[in-house]
């Protein structure tokens, strides 16, 4: 058995390995080969030298990748990612599994990395399928699945759990907004709070972004905003100020709904507010011809009290893996 890099006339049996022996089995989305030339070759943060093959008589039975981001760090300092580690089902349990993984390992430390954590920051990220539901869709797995195969390979390589996010899944074919959220919605109108389409005339965003500490929500917000046609954002506002966020209402091609985030300012926090205007996000996502809503937060993250009171419900675990490279 060889282990040798990857070579560009490899990627059609590569490719036929994985939609064999992941994709059927469970649920990872399959590639196509022009797919796969845009997921790994055609990657910025994509090292050739870190796409290993496992060969048998010139016969591609095993694969795996690991990437890296150095985030103008020390590498040291960063965490070097394995995408996956895939085995053909007629060579599993002979150990080629735990081989290529440390070829992998030895790919990272050969690249400065001290340390392995497989979660969202790698920049090769796999979509994924929600069980059940036909191509409901999330873009990129948040970590490794609970109880995949890949997640027991790891696990019996010194790999520990390094924290859990959960994906949330809502068919908004079926959304119907509850009563009680109407009648939350106008109790907090008497008191002058409205849930609105943010128009020019409201103010406040950065002030938001500042009190929740989030910089990344303020980059989304303004990157939307600065386009020629920018998608409507819904907002929490009393007498013009922005206090509260969610959306944008945009509907992806697949028919999802997407999601930068929902945040609610301090200062008005514990009226409801986030919750009802996310149920309002899932209901102008229903009328603007979105069939479903996928995302994924910690399992600590009290934000899954508002996705789940407006009826998503977690469909998959995932494992935040880590393992230090010695």
């Amino acid at each position: 058995m060889e282990i040798k890099t990857m070579t560009e006339e490899m990627i059609n049996d590569v490719v036929n390995l994985w939609n064999n022996n992941v994709y059927q089995r469970g649920i990872y989305a399959e590639w196509s080969v022009e797919g796969f030339i845009q997921k790994f070759i055609k990657n910025p943060f994509c090292d050739k030298d870190g796409f290993l093959v496992a060969l048998d008589n010139n016969k591609i039975v095993g694969f795996g990748h690991a990437s890296y981001n150095n985030q103008g760090k020390d590498p040291a300092l960063t965490p070097g990612y394995i995408t996956c580690v895939v085995v053909d089902e007629k060579y599993q349990k002979q150990g080629l599994g735990t081989k290529i993984l440390k070829a992998l390992e030895d790919f990272l430390k050969s690249k400065g990395k001290t340390y392995v954590r497989n979660y969202f920051a790698n920049p090769v990220n796999l979509k994924w399928y929600i069980p059940g539901f036909d191509h409901h869709e999330h873009a990129g797995a948040p970590a490794v699945a609970f109880n995949s195969p890949f997640y027991f390979l790891l696990l019996a390589n010194g790999y520990v759990p390094n924290g859990q996010q959960d994906g949330f899944h809502i068919d908004l074919r079926k959304y119907q907004m509850d009563e009680q959220v109407k009648k939350r919605i106008k109790e907090n109108e008497k008191d002058g709070y409205y849930i609105t389409i943010y128009e020019k005339k409201h103010h406040g965003f950065d002030e938001l972004f500042d009190a929740l500490g989030n910089d990344g929500w303020k980059q989304a917000i303004h990157n939307n905003l600065n386009r020629e046609h920018p998608s409507p954002i819904l907002i929490v506002e009393k007498d013009g100020e922005i206090l509260g966020f969610t959306g944008p209402i945009k509907t992806e091609p697949s028919g999802r709904a997407s999601l930068s985030g929902v945040g609610i300012h301090p200062k008005v926090q514990g009226r409801g507010l986030g919750k009802t205007m996310f149920c309002t996000l899932c209901q102008k996502s229903k009328e603007n011809g979105a069939s479903f809503m996928t995302l994924f937060t910690g399992s600590d993250n009290l934000a899954r009290n508002i996705y789940m009171y407006a009826g998503l419900r977690i469909v998959q675990s995932f494992a935040i893996m880590r393992k230090e490279l010695k």
